[in-house]
C-alpha cells in the first residue's frame, strides 16, 4: 500500500469546556462497574442490556447506545488512563453488548431466541430486575451530531435556488445496455443492519469513536451510515459483530476486529453519510502507526474496468466554485480535467476546501456547466488534490474531442 500525503485541515481546534480530567476518570471508573458487572453475569442477552423481555426495538437501541457511550466514552484522555485489564473487560463487554444488540434487534433471531429461552431458561430468567442506570456525567455523554448549517436570514438568490433543485433531483444513473454489462462488484453485498463501533483520528492526532448500523457487508467491507465526516482513504478500526462465514480472521471471537480504508463517501443527507468501507486485515499499514490521522491509497485496480461508462484522457481547463451545504459558493478557481465521461470528470485543483460536498464545474470551451457531486478526493505526490466528481444535472458532451 502506498501512502498519499492528504491535504488535511491544520487549522487550530477550539476545545470547548471540559472537567478536569481527575473528575471524569473518577466518574468513570464509578458509573462503568455497574454496566461491566452487569454484563459479565447476565444470564441473558436481555439482562445484558438492561431491559425487560417484552422491551420494543426502539428501548434495544437506546440502551445499547447508552452502555456503549459509557463503555467508550468521548474524551481520549479517559481511556487512556484505564489499565489493560479494565480495557479487556471493556472490549469483552462491548463483543457481548453488541451480540445481544444484533439478536434482539433482527425480528426473525430474536423469535427463536425467545424460543430457545422458554425451553431453557429458568423461570427466574423471564424477566430482568431493571436498576436505574447511574447518571451520565459530562465526560460520558455520547457527542450529538454536529449542528447542521443554518439557513441564512435574507431570502437566497434565484441562482442558489436553482442549485438547491438540482441537487434535490436525483443522479443521473440511465445506462445504456444494463444486461451488456457486468457485475461492478467483486463480491456481492448483502442488506445486513448490525451495530459497528468505528474509531479513528483526527488532524491533530486526537481519536475518536462512534457506533453506528451497517447497511450492506460482504467479505470484502461494508457500507455505514455515519454522522462523523471522513474522508475517502482514511483508514478506520472496525469492531463488530460480523457473521463467522464474512470473516477473514477471529473466527471464534464474538467480535471482529478489522482495519478498513474509507472507499466512498456519499453526501450527507439528514444527518447522516453512508460511507463505503473496504476491509484491509486484522494489521493496519505500517505508515499508519506514524501518522493514523493522514490517507492511504490502494494499488492501481488491474483488474477489468468496472466503470458503468467509458472515461476518455483530456487535459483542458475548467472552472471548479466549490459549494457549501447551503449551496453557496465558497470559493472558486481554475483547475485541470485529466479525463472526462459523460456522467462525470476528474479534476486536478490546487485550494480545495477542507469540508464541501458539491461544486459548479464551467467549461468555457465547451459552454457546459453542471452541479457535481464529489465521490472522491485523491492527494497526488505533486502536490495537487484529484477530484473526481459526478454530475447531478447534466451530461459532459462527449462527442467533442
Amino acid at each position: 500500500m502506498n501512502k498519499a500525503s492528504g491535504k488535511l485541515d491544520s487549522g487550530s481546534l477550539h476545545a470547548s469546556k471540559r472537567p478536569s480530567t481527575g473528575k471524569l476518570i473518577s466518574s468513570f471508573y464509578g458509573e462503568i462497574e455497574y454496566v461491566l458487572e452487569r454484563v459479565e453475569r447476565a444470564p441473558t442477552h436481555y439482562h445484558a442490556l438492561g431491559v425487560d423481555r417484552g422491551a420494543p426495538s426502539e428501548e434495544i437501541v437506546t440502551a445499547y447506545q447508552q452502555a456503549v457511550a459509557l463503555l467508550h466514552p468521548s474524551y481520549h484522555k479517559v481511556r487512556a488512563a484505564v489499565s489493560d485489564e479494565l480495557l479487556a473487560r471493556i472490549d469483552k463487554a462491548f463483543k457481548r453488548l453488541s451480540l445481544a444488540f444484533f439478536v434482539l434487534t433482527n425480528p426473525g433471531k430474536r423469535s427463536e431466541y425467545d424460543q430457545y429461552l422458554k425451553q431453557h431458561a429458568p423461570p427466574s430468567a423471564a424477566r430482568t430486575q431493571k436498576r436505574p442506570a447511574p447518571a451520565m456525567s459530562q465526560g460520558t455523554t455520547p457527542q450529538a451530531p454536529s449542528t447542521p448549517p443554518q439557513p441564512p436570514t435574507s431570502m437566497p438568490d434565484a441562482e442558489v435556488i436553482e442549485i438547491r433543485n438540482r441537487l434535490a433531483r436525483p443522479i443521473f444513473t440511465k445506462l445504456a445496455d444494463e444486461s451488456a454489462i457486468p457485475n461492478r462488484r467483486r463480491c456481492e453485498r448483502m442488506r445486513l443492519a448490525i451495530p459497528v463501533r468505528i474509531a479513528g483520528y483526527d488532524s491533530s492526532n486526537q481519536r475518536w469513536n462512534e457506533v453506528a448500523k451497517t447497511i450492506d457487508v460482504n467479505r470484502l467491507g461494508i457500507g455505514v451510515a455515519m454522522v462523523r465526516r471522513v474522508r475517502p482513504g482514511a483508514i478506520l478500526h472496525l469492531m463488530l459483530p460480523l457473521p463467522t462465514k464474512l470473516r477473514s480472521h477471529g473466527y471464534s471471537d464474538p467480535g471482529y476486529s478489522v482495519y478498513a480504508i474509507v472507499r466512498r463517501v456519499e453526501p450527507p443527507r439528514d444527518g447522516l453519510s453512508i460511507v463505503g468501507m473496504e476491509f484491509l486485515g486484522e494489521r493496519p499499514p505500517a505508515d499508519y502507526l506514524a501518522k493514523p490521522w493522514a490517507t492511504f491509497r490502494t494499488e492501481r485496480w488491474a483488474g477489468v474496468e468496472r466503470r458503468r461508462e467509458e472515461r476518455l484522457p483530456a487535459s483542458e481547463p475548467v472552472d471548479v466554485e466549490y459549494l457549501d451545504n447551503s449551496a453557496r459558493p465558497i470559493s472558486r478557481e481554475t483547475g485541470h480535467a485529466e479525463n472526462f465521461g459523460a456522467g462525470g470528470i476528474r479534476v486536478r485543483v490546487n485550494a480545495a476546501p477542507p469540508e464541501f460536498n458539491h461544486v459548479k464545474v464551467i467549461s468555457q470551451k465547451r459552454k457546459f456547466e453542471a452541479v457535481a457531486t464529489l465521490r472522491n478526493r485523491i492527494a497526488g505526490q505533486d502536490g495537487c488534490e484529484r477530484l473526481c466528481l459526478q454530475f447531478v444535472d447534466n451530461r459532459w458532451p462527449t462527442d467533442e474531442k
